[in-house]
């Protein structure tokens, strides 16, 4: 089967598949320019992009061969200023909406993005979470990152939520080890998360750019309008904590830690 694609005129796009050439890519890098969703800042964005978009395509199409081109491949600069959602928090009640809206229409989803609004962990550590790491009783999820061993916390209403799923999550099929499965029964990706919150914010009529690490962002900005202290803040989001007299003489224990969970804890009383 030859190397197939879509024309430029079908960007956006219909189902209509054609025979692949090098304008196809450029204009396709051009498209791909002028999207507010997206910047592209190097050749390498670009192709890996590109890459991802072909590795979709094979994944969801039968019989399908596709000859990537080199990357001698040559195109005009396009030089547009990258947008950036770094000043984006939310608000508690826009926080609950979009939950209230997953709780509705995605249980799984719920329950993700529940972990990740009251944690504040790295998206890409959520993902790489297995079921083992989950502790129910404790209420904390353990993850390993670039820092090393980073512990998390919960409140009791989302232990409560977990404890049914675990339940149902040890007795599936699979070989995989994920705390949360996709529809096919495997670890989610990150594109696939990043599109989920994408459609929700736009349902909901919701005017920020939020992405997933919004979340963590907006619970360690909630806990500083309640007054946490900087060191505490650190500490709960699991920030490396600098100050040498702190590090050498501040020993907590899982009490001392649950209970300042529980006092910054900014969704006490909204996310039931």
């Amino acid at each position: 089967m030859s190397p197939i694609f879509f024309r430029s005129k079908f960007f956006g796009y219909n189902g209509h598949i054609f025979n692949l050439t090098k304008r196809d890519i450029i204009d396709y890098f051009d498209y791909l320019n002028h999207l507010d969703t997206i910047s592209l800042q190097t050749k390498q964005n670009k192709w890996m992009i590109f890459r991802s978009f072909l590795q979709f395509i094979m994944e969801y199409y039968d019989d399908l061969v596709i000859i990537i081109p080199r990357y001698s491949i040559q195109w005009k600069p396009i030089h547009k200023k990258p947008d950036s959602n770094k000043d984006v928090v939310m608000t508690k009640e826009e926080v609950k909406k979009i939950l209230d809206y997953m709780y509705n229409n995605n249980y799984n989803y719920y329950l993700l993005f529940r972990l990740l609004a009251e944690t504040g962990m790295r998206i890409g550590e959520l993902i790489n979470l297995d079921y083992r790491n989950l502790n129910i009783k404790k209420r904390y999820v353990e993850t390993e990152g670039k820092t090393g061993r980073k512990i998390y916390y919960f409140s009791e209403g989302l232990a409560m939520h977990l404890t049914i799923y675990l339940k149902e999550r040890t007795v599936k099929e699979t070989d995989s080890n994920a705390l949360f499965l996709s529809i096919q029964k495997k670890r989610y990706s990150l594109r696939t998360i990043n599109h989920y919150i994408r459609n929700c914010v736009i349902r909901l009529n919701i005017e920020k750019w939020i992405s997933c690490h919004t979340f963590r962002r907006t619970l360690n900005t909630l806990r500083k309008r309640m007054g946490c202290a900087k060191e505490d803040r650190k500490i709960l989001l699991c920030h490396k904590v600098s100050d040498v007299n702190f590090n050498c003489h501040v020993k907590l224990n899982y009490h001392d830690y649950i209970q300042l969970y529980d006092k910054w804890n900014p969704y006490n009383n909204i996310l039931e």
